[in-house]
């Protein structure tokens, strides 16, 4: 087990620890949840349904990025609204220490994508890489822990190497849809490992204009002759 990885294991268990003493809350509500493994209470997972684009093969997911990244298959669990319990577990998972929140929701959306034929072939994912100081900030990537809990519910393997990020100007969430894509031109590379004829899926936590996952997808195609891609998110902001 490496360094990352035992760090995540140790977080994990002192928060069990800690629910032994402590009650576990609902990260929306605050009100005490029937598990320690909960994320939310009863009500609150009520006003979390999950989207039904992952049925559809042209959905919001495909119509954001048409024109600019081939893609054999794209969905996302859940919309991306200010003020819901959407949005508090993403930020719970980017701003408050809480991978456990990206490999929970995304081994949830793995169990339903393994009825997907477009994903019987997939052969890896492929998180969206962050910058290295702002990894070493947060202590994770959010995008690396929502593909290994997808990765696990569909028995595929998570490449974190593939793509690094060479440089980082800010977040993107202020941003304007032109200052995004400038943002993020020439912020991606090509990392480990040779994925030619490969079936990959780029995964993030958010899609918004959709310029990330564009930067990123072209890389890895650019990279990889005869690799076919397909484009995961937890969530897809609303329009």
């Amino acid at each position: 087990m490496d360094l990352r990885r035992l760090s995540v294991a140790v977080t994990d268990w002192f928060r069990g620890l800690g629910s032994l003493f402590f009650p576990n809350v609902c990260l929306h509500c605050q009100v005490a949840t029937a598990r320690a493994s909960d994320l939310l209470c009863v009500g609150c997972e009520a006003q979390l349904p999950m989207t039904d684009n992952w049925r559809l093969p042209e959905n919001d997911v495909t119509d954001r990025l048409a024109g600019r990244l081939p893609i054999v298959y794209g969905a996302s669990a859940y919309t991306f609204r200010e003020g819901t319990v959407c949005q508090q577990l993403i930020h719970a998972l980017k701003y408050h220490h809480r991978p456990d929140v990206g490999r929970q929701l995304g081994q949830r959306f793995g169990e339903v994508l393994r009825q997907v034929p477009a994903l019987t072939d997939v052969t890896g994912l492929v998180p969206v890489p962050i910058y290295d100081r702002r990894r070493h900030e947060r202590g994770y990537n959010q995008a690396e822990a929502i593909a290994e809990g997808l990765g696990e519910a569909l028995g595929k393997p998570t490449y974190a190497d593939a793509l690094r990020r060479r440089s980082f100007q800010g977040s993107q969430t202020k941003r304007s849809k032109l200052e995004r894509l400038e943002n993020v031109q020439d912020s991606f590379a090509a990392g480990r490992g040779d994925f030619r004829q490969d079936h990959l899926v780029l995964v993030d936590d958010v899609l918004t204009t959709g310029a990330t996952l564009d930067f990123c997808g072209n890389v890895l195609l650019s990279r990889h002759p005869g690799l076919r891609l397909s484009v995961l998110t937890l969530a897809v902001a609303e329009r």
